[in-house]
Order: C-alpha cells, then sequence, then structure tokens
C-alpha cells in the first residue's frame, strides 16, 4: 500500500502536527528521501517522537520504513519531468500490480449486498468510466445508476439509505461539489466507495473503501501535455472479475453447505 493510501486510509487518526508534517513531506519529496529524523523535526519545528508517532499511525515501524517506501515512491510521484512512452507503461504496470496485492473482498461484499447501486463521475471521461462499469456489472444483474448533475446527486441523496451504495470516479478527488456532497453522503452513513489517482485527497479520505489508478501529466518531447486516464477502464475491468470469482466463491460455500 502507497504512502498516500495509507494517509487516506488513517485520515482520522491524524492530528495538526501529522497533517503539517505530510504537508511538508509532499512539498519536498526528494529531499525527504536523505534528510534525517532530527533534520525533519527541525525543518517542521517539532519533536523526532512527534514524526515517529505519525509514521506508526500509518501502520509503518517507524521513519526508516517511512523513507524507504518515499525513495520507491517517487518516480511515481514526480509529475513535472519530461515524459516518454515508457513512464506510460510504467503506469499502467503499476496500476494493474497495485490491483493484483489488493483485497478485493470489503468492496466486492458491499456491491454483492447493495439494495440500490449509484455511480458518479466527475467529468467526461470520468463519466466514460461510470458507464463501462454500468455496463459490465448488468450481466450480473447489478444495476448500477449513473447520475448527472448536482440535481441528479441531490435526489439520490434524498432516497438512498445505509442499504444502497455510492461509487465516485473522479481524478484529483477535490472536485469542490463533490467533496460536499460527499460529506452528505458520510452523515446519511450511505455506503461509498472512490476512485481516484494515487493521492491525498479528500473524496478518497471520505468514502469508506478506496481504489486507486496511477497517472501523471505526460509531457513527451515538450509538445503534448495531457493526464494518463487508461487506467479507470483496466481498474473496472479487474473490478468486475473480482466481483466474478467472489460469485464464484459464494456459490461454492453454497454447495458445500
Amino acid at each position: 500500500m502507497r504512502l498516500e493510501e495509507l494517509v487516506n486510509n488513517n485520515y482520522n487518526k491524524l492530528n495538526e502536527n501529522d497533517l503539517h508534517i505530510w504537508k511538508y513531506i509532499c512539498c519536498n519529496k526528494r529531499e525527504c528521501c536523505t534528510i534525517s529524523i532530527d533534520e525533519l523535526a527541525k525543518k517542521c519545528n517539532i519533536s523526532r517522537t512527534t514524526i515517529s508517532r505519525f509514521t506508526q499511525k500509518l501502520s509503518l515501524e517507524g521513519f526508516g520504513e517511512f523513507k524507504v517506501r518515499l525513495k520507491l515512491e517517487l518516480g511515481v510521484s514526480n509529475n513535472f519531468k519530461s515524459s516518454s512512452v515508457e513512464d506510460v507503461y510504467q503506469d499502467y504496470y503499476k496500476t494493474i500490480k497495485d490491483m493484483k496485492e489488493k483485497n478485493f473482498l470489503e468492496i466486492c461484499r458491499m456491491i454483492y449486498g447493495a439494495k440500490h447501486l449509484f455511480v458518479y463521475g466527475t467529468g467526461a471521461v470520468q463519466i466514460a468510466a461510470a458507464n463501462e462499469l454500468k455496463r459490465h456489472f448488468i450481466s450480473v444483474n447489478k444495476f448500477f445508476v449513473t447520475v448527472h448533475g448536482e440535481a441528479e446527486m441531490n435526489m439520490v441523496l434524498e432516497t438512498a439509505t445505509d442499504e444502497d451504495l455510492i461509487v465516485i470516479i473522479s481524478l484529483s478527488g477535490e472536485k469542490k461539489s463533490a467533496v460536499e456532497y460527499l460529506k452528505k453522503v458520510k452523515v446519511k452513513n450511505i455506503p461509498s466507495i472512490s476512485i481516484t489517482k494515487l493521492s491525498d485527497n479528500s473524496i478518497a479520505r471520505l468514502c469508506d473503501e478506496n481504489l486507486y489508478i496511477i497517472t501523471r501529466n505526460i509531457k513527451i518531447e515538450g509538445v503534448v501535455t495531457c493526464e494518463n486516464v487508461g487506467q479507470y477502464f483496466i481498474l473496472i475491468e479487474i473490478l468486475f472479475l473480482k466481483y466474478i470469482t467472489y460469485l464464484g466463491q459464494l456459490k461454492k460455500e453454497d454447495t458445500i453447505s
């Protein structure tokens, strides 16, 4: 599990000092790969014990393990260097690798047990991904209602209960209207799943379960700049295959019992 995901999953444990440390690290990742815990404590104007506790809240042994993970992930999070086709290959590879290692059991349970399923995409590509999610799951009698616009979002909010499920697909995870909507979803205790790029983002923190794509701004030969988002569709296909496997396991258990 990557550092951004650890922060999102343990966000409720973090206090103001922890968030200050994380913000400094996010702004100075390359530097933080090499500095000592004492140097980081001095730069953040806090104690080394506070930094140790921060890393332990992320289920890490200490700052040493944190630095090792940061070094491994640095290439993923550097969005400003010139890109190559090989970089794009690596993003796809890392997304698939993360999906292979991800435990989908709880997400499959949520989909299986939901009375009503809703999916909301925050932009054009995200809407296309939402429709792809809908297309896949209809073949196993799970119908996702695609939500378009604020009026439909509010309608879902009025009728949905804790027996339903909302999936939200975003890139940055910071679209203001979606964040405010999810705050209301959380108040109503409606289960939710986010699909965003791998980052410390508000939407992921507000949702019960998170799925991530690994992407970057692509700038090849200084000519074209765009965001690599094809992983949405790979992730959704893998999610569907995991769900089919889950159904097979349930059927096998029923046969045995």
